[in-house]
């Protein structure tokens, strides 16, 4: 079949088109209209039961007869495991990643000793007044200098991964500092990450979701699974870029549900994976700088109320498995539409919100 490229780098099929994302869910919008309904908002899902039918018929309805294929734009990916569905697509970036400043994230470490075990706040004035100032001070301290070498060497080597261990054992995993040591970072080499999955537990990943910043945009990549027999390879499929040299891990609430989620299913395979990136989850940095005025952190509501972004039509996160598994019943994409770009706004605004929070310290 003969293909061309579109100005977004979309892959059109003569004859017939393959849909972006927002493309899809315009599309599904303008037939209801067209037929004289009014096309219901995802935002009314958890409204009542009728609304859950009515939404599940006219997706169906929709693209009856159609396959993944034919709605997405995307490509198939061998690897040694098997196949699996790439999605692709870009976004412009409202809100700018500061850039790679490792001095600034050394000299903010460095000043804290108590960092250094042993060191609390006030043993840190009573230094501070004695002359050590920073924790390259306290190496020639008799009592600390052991365990501030060790912190110095980690400063000075850019040990990204030894210093979010470090700040975590002495501080709160929302603490400032953490996001400071994010700077040692350039923004592409961030990756961000979210998934969407069958359960909370022992079930598939029907999506694995990654987004960078590359050119002033943000370049989004989806794992989307057309059976769960290709559950295996996307999770190969992703790993390169889950363990890229020099790579940074960007979640929302990832340290208590993705990670550990993605270790779990690439367990079930037999995968193995390290998986040691240096970590940083957005959510315990936005419940820090933003819980008293937003009156819950929920990425949906730091949506609404930080980033002044409202989603015309969003499918809720608990709502995934059962509209991927209306999929996997009938064979109909409908279902999927709603997921997919549900997932790829996370990551839009998962990247929004880090830019915010690395902006100002997080403070």
């Amino acid at each position: 079949m003969d293909t061309f490229e579109c100005r977004e780098g979309l892959t059109l099929c003569r004859g017939r088109m393959k849909y972006p994302f927002d493309q899809a869910g315009r599309g599904w919008r303008a037939r209801s209209a067209r037929a004289g309904e009014r096309a219901p908002s995802f935002r009314s899902i958890s409204s009542g039961c009728d609304r859950v039918r009515h939404l599940r018929d006219d997706l169906v309805a929709g693209y009856q007869g159609r396959t993944v294929e034919d709605v997405f734009c995307g490509r198939e990916v061998a690897c040694p495991s098997g196949r699996c569905y790439v999605l692709e697509s870009r976004s412009p970036i409202t809100d700018d990643l500061d850039d790679r400043d490792p001095n600034r994230a050394a000299a903010a470490i460095l000043a804290d000793l108590t960092l250094v075990p042993g060191i609390g706040e006030a043993t840190q004035q009573r230094l501070q007044r004695l002359g050590y100032r920073t924790v390259a001070d306290l190496v020639r301290h008799p009592l600390y200098r052991r365990d501030a070498a060790r912190l110095l060497d980690s400063v000075a080597g850019r040990d990204t991964r030894g210093l979010v261990e470090w700040i975590g054992r002495r501080h709160r995993r929302s603490d400032p500092l953490l996001l400071e040591a994010s700077r040692f970072h350039a923004p592409e080499t961030l990756v961000f990450l979210d998934i969407e999955t069958l359960g909370l537990s022992a079930r598939p990943i029907v999506l694995i979701g990654l987004a960078r910043v590359e050119g002033g945009e943000i370049a989004v990549r989806q794992y989307l699974l057309r059976s769960l027999d290709e559950e295996e390879a996307a999770l190969t499929a992703a790993l390169p870029d889950l363990e890229a040299e020099g790579a940074a891990l960007v979640t929302f609430n990832g340290r208590a549900f993705d990670l550990p989620f993605i270790r779990e299913r690439l367990a079930c395979y037999g995968i193995r994976a390290d998986l040691a990136a240096p970590h940083f989850d957005a959510l315990l940095f936005a419940r820090r700088r933003w819980k008293g005025p937003v009156p819950a952190c929920r990425l949906s509501t730091l949506e609404t109320e930080v980033l002044g972004v409202e989603r015309e039509d969003d499918l809720p996160g608990r709502m995934v498995p059962e509209f991927y598994n209306l999929y996997r019943r009938t064979g109909n994409p409908g279902p999927l539409v709603p997921v997919v770009e549900h997932n790829r706004q996370d990551l839009i605004s998962l990247v929004r919100l880090f830019a915010l929070l690395r902006g100002d310290g997080g403070r």
